[in-house]
């Protein structure tokens, strides 16, 4: 009976582990997704992300320091009404993870399909990536 509990545990395990997404995975579905975006949405696309950096920006000032903040990277998923569902970073400056967090409660463009990846690559030092 208890093997058979424990089977049961671990199937039940499975399926969550089996589709849990990593940041590399995310990324590429970001990378993918925004090249799918036909021209005449692209500009769209660019403007709300433009709108929500800088609504994460002046949230995150704070943790903006004079010290030197390496480059980051934020994947969002999008569901149908361009709400932002989940969030992966790369990076773990105090900024990074503001930046994340306050993009986790966000709503961006209307995607052409969902769930839609878009990702913001952020360095302060040179021109700022969307």
């Amino acid at each position: 009976m208890r093997k058979i509990i424990l089977l049961a545990l671990a199937m039940t395990a499975l399926p969550a582990w089996a589709n849990s997404v990593t940041y590399i995975d995310a990324k590429a579905f970001a990378d993918r997704d925004e090249a799918s975006v036909p021209k005449e949405r692209a500009q769209a696309l660019l403007h709300t992300q433009g709108e929500a950096i800088g609504r994460a920006m002046s949230v995150c000032a704070q943790a903006v320091s004079s010290e030197d903040i390496p480059p980051f990277v934020v994947v969002v998923k999008l569901d149908a009404s361009g709400k932002v569902g989940e969030t992966w970073r790369k990076g773990d400056s105090p900024l990074a993870v503001c930046f994340e967090k306050a993009m986790s409660t966000q709503t961006l463009f209307t995607p052409p399909h969902a769930p839609f990846y878009t990702s913001f690559e952020m360095d302060l030092h040179h021109e700022t990536g969307v």
